[in-house]
């Protein structure tokens, strides 16, 4: 095999892992954002008055095990304006869950 053939292998087999990774992650990202939609609602946390504190709305800078992707998640939630977000940092859903494809 020719040294061309093996970086140009090496250089497909780097971008497909790539690609793959992020895939996988964007799935992980809105399984766990499909998850806090469905707290949410089984909080009834549907407005600003009954919105609720979520503990991992914070990420943690000394995390253990895995990466916990719900911070992400969450943000990326409050971003698109599915879920809103109180001054005292609580947070509810600004869409009825039955407008949800949960």
């Amino acid at each position: 095999m020719t040294t061309t053939l093996q970086i140009l292998m090496g250089v497909v087999f780097f971008v497909g892992t790539f690609i793959l990774s992020q895939i996988i992650v964007g799935r992980r990202l809105r399984t766990i954002g499909a998850r806090i939609l469905q707290e949410l609602s089984e909080r009834r946390a549907l407005d600003g008055p009954s919105a609720v504190e979520l503990a991992y709305a914070k990420a943690d800078w000394m995390p253990k095990g895995l990466r916990d992707l719900r911070p992400k998640s969450l943000n990326d939630l409050v971003q698109s304006d599915i879920v809103g977000k109180t001054p005292e940092g609580k947070f509810y859903l600004k869409k009825q869950p039955h407008e949800l494809k949960l």
